[in-house]
């Protein structure tokens, strides 16, 4: 019924445990002080007021209370991420209208002061709900996006903390991508003054941030000019009431008055946080007074006792079931207002004063040291977490970036990196006093990572417009020799340049294709035009074959007849013969296998030297490799000749090895004789290698010299860049 502080000072400006001076008030007769002393007595109660900095005189009861409701404010202050933001001081902001900020203004911070009454201490606890990201690690592009999102759905005055937060990421990236461009450009002999990077992201920006902070000026403007209205009304409220006592009329008219006067107070909400004190002492000394002039009507008073003893115990089973509430910040709160709604209760019956605020501070005790066990368990998991991101800012600088230097190796890093940014970012911010610390280091050592990164790729960059320049001037080579009609030499140009190709590497990805199809398309231009050449040939070549197959009869009818000598040069005469004829067709050319073969039998039958059976044998085979396809043939075949030589070296110094263990043995030992007899048909078998790869070196030498036409080539098909 009645909207009093409990526990305020005597109507003199006294209580039993502070002295000072009341606002001034009327004071009563001198007779009537004991009788008033009294009635007063019984109309006092331990509530508490508003917190200490407000009140300079407080009652024991009042501090007691003010504690239970500030007890954890060290813990609140340490855990800013779970809880709100603390209020700000009750100023009206002082910032002019904004209506395009300048960069000056833009990389300021914004510092001007906020408008708070006396309620908002619940405020705080409203904002919890509202999560405050670790901007950071988000990219400019959804910063702005953010900062929009905010602007259109939060409350304005909710998310100075996240503006502020959001500022200072935008134009942390911004400035670092413009020295970079910068940095760039001076490399490149630019001079400053003449640089301009134009970010449209920051024009953008500022137009979202000056809306901001206009819009947070008008609220506060607004705020305190409500707070002054509510301030001069309530002052107005004061002096009815002291008025009231004045006034010819019935106690029942006096009293429906009063009430009225005090739902008028309580509807008419909040005042300046710094006239809250002086406001509440005045109004509640007349309101005391109001007390001592109705004493004389005790059943209104009790009446009045009853009614403030039903509100106060439904605020009491309020609070005890906020005590079983789950969500200990949620109950936290919702305490914070039954504390609010229990100060405006008006006094009980003396006798249930001091258990009933017993009671409702033993339910208080009970949900703050809840509150305090969940913030205390908080700050354990922020030590994880910080932990954790210093596990993953070590893993990052321990990551050997120096060693890499191949695009594969770069590609593998940019992975495993991101993979660590990612477990970075879900970590989260933290409320933490290293938290900052941790991400600038974690943000410089990817940079130093994009900063090798990008100076790999920037090399690889030259090397393949390098290796572009050289592919074309071999393209200029094939697009020349397309039309030649040097088949020969033609044919082992394309073939050298081909080979050429594919040991330079890659070419920028945007010419690759095209300038591969451009030198595959000369290569199989000429190559076509070889396959046509050769294949007008082959017609020539039957009458070759013809002929071929008459001395193919011919060596099959030899019979050895005469001296070894006579048979010799027989043969001999046919395999020049053989040779004069020419090459054959392609697809027929088994026909000089089966030669060969014949011949190797011929020799075998008139008993020839071993040796120098060997050497007409292979000078013959010789010629015919010569035949079929030049000297790549006679190239390949030396070069399987000296490999066959150093195996054989190999096999002889291992025989000479195991001959000179047995040294000391009996010369005359079957051992000995039989690894004498393997080295000398070793060293035989070399002299023999020895002498064939001079044969071939001859031939090949007189064929570069004098090189045979039309000889064959193959389609000049090589692999893609």
């Amino acid at each position: 019924m009645t909207d009093i502080q409990d526990n305020l000072p005597e109507a003199d400006g006294r209580d039993e445990n502070t002295s000072g001076s009341s606002p001034k008030a009327p004071r009563k007769p001198e007779q009537a002080e004991a009788d008033r002393q009294e009635e007063q007595e019984e109309l006092k109660e331990p509530v508490a007021p508003p917190t200490p900095s407000e009140a300079p005189l407080e009652t024991k009861e009042e501090v007691n209370e003010d504690q239970a409701l500030t007890e954890t404010k060290a813990t609140e202050g340490e855990l800013a991420s779970e809880t709100a933001n603390e209020p700000a001081e009750a100023e009206a902001e002082k910032q002019e209208d904004i209506s395009e900020l300048s960069d000056e203004e833009l990389e300021g911070d914004d510092d001007h002061e906020e408008v708070h009454s006396d309620e908002d201490e619940h405020d705080e606890f409203a904002h919890e709900e509202l999560e405050l990201p670790d901007y950071a690690e988000y990219e400019p592009q959804k910063l702005l996006a953010e900062a929009e999102k905010l602007l259109k759905n939060e409350p304005i005055q909710r998310i100075k903390e996240h503006m502020d937060s959001i500022r200072k990421s935008f134009l942390k990236q911004l400035n670092e991508e413009r020295n970079d461009k910068l940095q760039e450009f001076l490399e490149s002999g630019g001079v400053e003054i003449d640089f301009e990077f134009i970010q449209p992201l920051r024009n953008t920006f500022r137009s979202v941030y000056s809306e901001y902070r206009s819009r947070r000026k008008k609220y506060y403007n607004d705020l305190q000019e409500k707070l002054e209205h509510n301030l001069k009304v309530k002052k107005e409220l004061i002096e009815k009431i002291r008025e009231i006592v004045t006034k010819d009329e019935s106690i029942g008219d006096t009293f429906k008055e009063f009430n009225a006067i005090q739902q008028e107070w309580r509807n008419t909400g909040p005042v300046p946080r710094n006239e809250s004190s002086d406001l509440w002492r005045t109004y509640h000394h007349h309101v005391e007074n109001f007390y001592e002039y109705i004493k004389i009507n005790k059943e209104l008073r009790d009446l009045d006792f009853k009614k403030n003893h039903e509100r106060k115990e439904a605020l009491i089973k309020k609070a005890e079931v906020l005590t079983e509430q789950e969500d200990v910040r949620q109950a936290f709160g919702e305490l914070q207002k039954l504390h609010k709604q229990w100060k405006n209760v008006g006094p009980v019956e003396r006798e249930h004063r001091e258990p009933m605020w017993e009671r409702f501070s033993e339910i208080t005790k009970k949900i703050h040291d809840r509150r305090e066990e969940f913030y205390e368990s908080l700050k354990g998991k922020r030590e994880e977490l910080i932990a954790q991101k210093k596990e993953l800012v070590q893993k990052l600088q321990d990551y050997p970036f120096d060693a890499i230097d191949s695009h594969s190796g770069w590609q593998k890093a940019i992975k495993d990196i991101e993979a660590i940014r990612q477990e970075f970012r879900k970590v989260g911010r933290i409320n933490h006093p290293e938290n900052d610390t941790i991400w600038d280091e974690f943000r410089e050592v990817l940079r130093n990572f994009n900063r090798k990164k990008n100076g790999f790729y920037k090399e690889l960059k030259r090397e393949h417009h390098e290796n572009l320049d050289k592919k074309r001037a071999l393209l200029e080579i094939a697009e020349n020799l397309k039309e030649s009609e040097d088949w020969h030499n033609t044919t082992q140009e394309l073939k050298r340049i081909q080979a050429q190709w594919k040991r330079i590497g890659h070419v920028p990805r945007s010419e690759s294709d095209k300038i591969w199809k451009q030198f595959r398309a000369a290569c199989n231009h000429f190559f076509n035009r070889l396959t046509e050449h050769n294949k007008d040939l082959d017609k020539e070549f039957e009458k070759n074959l013809e002929e071929k197959q008459k001395i193919l009869e011919e060596l099959k009818a030899f019979k050895p007849s005469g001296s070894q000598k006579e048979s010799v040069n027989t043969l001999k005469e046919i395999i020049n013969r053989w040779k004069d004829v020419g090459r054959v067709p392609r697809g027929k050319q088994q026909i000089d296998s089966d030669f060969n073969t014949l011949l190797d039998s011929q020799f075998q039958s008139i008993d020839l030297d071993r040796k120098e059976s060997q050497r007409i044998r292979f000078e013959n085979k010789m010629n015919n490799l010569a035949d079929q396809v030049g000297d790549r043939s006679l190239m390949r075949e030396k070069s399987q000749l000296r490999k066959k030589r150093e195996e054989a070296q190999k096999e002889l110094n291992q025989l000479e090895t195991n001959l000179n263990f047995f040294s000391s043995s009996n010369p005359n030992s079957p051992f000995i004789k039989e690894a004498e007899a393997k080295v000398k048909q070793q060293r035989d078998f070399m002299n023999s290698l020895d002498d064939k790869i001079k044969m071939i070196s001859v031939e090949i030498r007189k064929m570069q010299e004098e090189p045979a036409e039309g000889t064959e080539g193959e389609n000049g098909e090589t692999p893609e860049n």
